[in-house]
């Protein structure tokens, strides 16, 4: 019994912290270091904090969206995202999105289309199809031929 109630004391003082570092005007600062930072603790720490209070989500979407093509941070980044989807105009995703594919890989075309199917960024997810079916790279127009059939009732 001891040990429930330092845990919902322990609960309560996160709560109260959150609440503090939601009121700082340096606030997407510490959040954007955070997320950038080698320490897993930091990054946990923000993408829990962007998952609760998601207002900042907007201005840090290309650190978010990042992390949800790394394999470990992949679905806590994805949860901050759909948190904030509804405040995040399509033209920023898409924006986001096609600066993510600079490298033309294989494999960064269909983690990204899956982030955006994901989050449902149905406009960015249309220019990444786009932008692969334009690959000289077969493997990557097949991932534009997978996901135009997979997902083209929703696209645009």
């Amino acid at each position: 019994m001891e040990e429930w109630r330092a845990l919902v004391a322990a609960e309560q003082e996160v709560a109260r912290c959150r609440a503090e570092v939601n009121q700082l005007p340096s606030r997407m600062d510490l959040l954007a270091k955070a997320l950038s930072s080698s320490s897993a603790w930091d990054r946990s720490g923000a993408l829990d904090f962007l998952r609760l209070f998601p207002e900042d989500v907007p201005k840090l979407l290309d650190l978010l969206v990042d992390l949800s093509l790394s394999t470990g941070w992949a679905q806590p980044a994805l949860e901050a995202i759909r948190a904030a989807r509804k405040g995040i105009e399509p033209s920023q995703f898409v924006r986001v999105a096609l600066d993510c594919l600079s490298d033309g890989e294989v494999e960064d075309y269909l983690r990204l289309a899956d982030v955006l199917a994901e989050v449902e960024a149905w406009e960015a997810l249309s220019a990444v199809i786009g932008k692969a079916a334009e690959s000289g790279d077969p493997e990557i127009r097949e991932v534009s031929r997978s996901f135009t059939e997979s997902h083209g009732g929703m696209l645009p």
